[in-house]
């Protein structure tokens, strides 16, 4: 036996070596992996935190169920603002013209403010030389219970985007109260 030995010792010492080196250059090539993976875990992580990939996934996860937990809560907000929204007065015309078709001019006004489900009033203020009447008349869903002059239905028309908007806004008279 001592001569089995004997006759390969040079064998045996290459085969040892070359595992040596082959452990040696697997080492290394593992520690540059290593220290690549630390390197980008402080980028995740931050410099001078003291804690691993666990403890930093739960805290951003925390930060998730809070972010939720708030849009959550702003949806809620924005839900009541918009009823809100929806009954301020968003639509709105006015017209001014002659009712009288007199010397007095374009001096009588019909003005509509309706929210957004097309409820509110139409305002007209109806002007002669020696006199002039207001008339407040409630509009709901589009609609009035009162009789609208030719005036107060264009300027209705006009606040719900029926019909387009006349630059003269002038109209031929036609006062009907």
């Amino acid at each position: 036996m001592s001569t089995f030995f004997a006759d390969n010792l040079t064998a045996a010492f290459l085969a040892t070596g070359a595992l040596a080196l082959l452990a040696l250059l697997l080492s290394g090539y593992l520690f540059l992996v290593l220290r690549r993976h630390r390197r980008d875990q402080k980028v995740i992580l931050g410099e001078g935190q003291d804690r691993d990939l666990i403890a930093h996934a739960n805290a951003i996860q925390l930060n998730l169920d809070g972010l939720s937990r708030d849009l959550g809560h702003l949806s809620g907000e924005l839900q009541i603002t918009s009823k809100r929204l929806d009954d301020c007065l968003t639509f709105r015309s006015v017209l001014r013209y002659d009712a009288y078709n007199d010397l007095s001019g374009m001096q009588s006004t019909s003005m509509a403010l309706l929210d957004a489900q097309f409820s509110g009033i139409i305002v007209s203020s109806i002007q002669s030389r020696d006199h002039a009447r207001i008339y407040v008349k409630e509009i709901r869903h589009g609609d009035s219970k009162e009789k609208l002059s030719p005036e107060e239905i264009q300027v209705l028309k006009e606040a719900m985007g029926l019909k387009p908007h006349k630059l003269s806004g002038v109209v031929g008279g036609g006062a009907d109260e």
